[in-house]
């Protein structure tokens, strides 16, 4: 595993991404913590995994944006209603914090497909659907036997630092 440097330049608007998430979602701790572990599980993928990381990161903090408009839409949050209406939240908050034209772009495509199987082909889309997932597996494996859960896995995760790090987190230990 390499450690991921990141300049104070891109700490700062990273920062800044994470406190604008939190402002939008604003009393809803539940879709706080989530981004935040994901965002954390992606920081730990980053090591393994050649990727643009202020892209993966700030699509990481702003994969979910769009719940809140689309829970107000259709009165649900499904996946697909989530990449409609996630993409005009992430430009906004992004050309508000003065963001290159090019990564708002490349943020929002990550937005609009982050519960597409096969949404983006890139290490960046890689790290955020393994990202998600491991965050999302919690509920999935909760009760299932040891050989359901390696079933569940082998088909969730797309990357094999991902793979390895759900064994980790979800295969009892020997």
């Amino acid at each position: 595993m390499t450690t991921v440097t990141i300049s104070e330049t891109d700490g700062a608007f990273l920062a800044q991404v994470r406190e604008a998430m939190e402002f939008y979602f604003g009393a809803d701790q539940r879709r706080i913590a989530h981004a935040l572990k994901v965002t954390a599980h992606a920081r730990f993928l980053l090591g393994f995994i050649d990727a643009q990381p202020v892209l993966t990161l700030a699509a990481c903090y702003l994969h979910d944006i769009g719940i809140p408009e689309a829970e107000r839409k259709y009165g649900c949050c499904a996946g697909k209603q989530q990449e409609v209406e996630g993409p005009p939240v992430a430009r906004q908050i992004l050309q508000r914090l003065g963001v290159d034209p090019e990564l708002i772009d490349a943020v929002c495509l990550l937005v609009s497909r982050h519960h597409t199987p096969a949404g983006v082909d890139s290490p960046e889309f890689r790290i955020l659907w393994d990202a998600d997932a491991l965050v999302n597996l919690t509920e999935v494996v909760s009760g299932k036997e040891q050989h359901r859960i390696e079933e569940i896995l082998s088909r969730s995760l797309v990357t094999e630092p991902g793979y390895r790090r759900a064994c980790q987190l979800y295969l009892p230990t020997a």
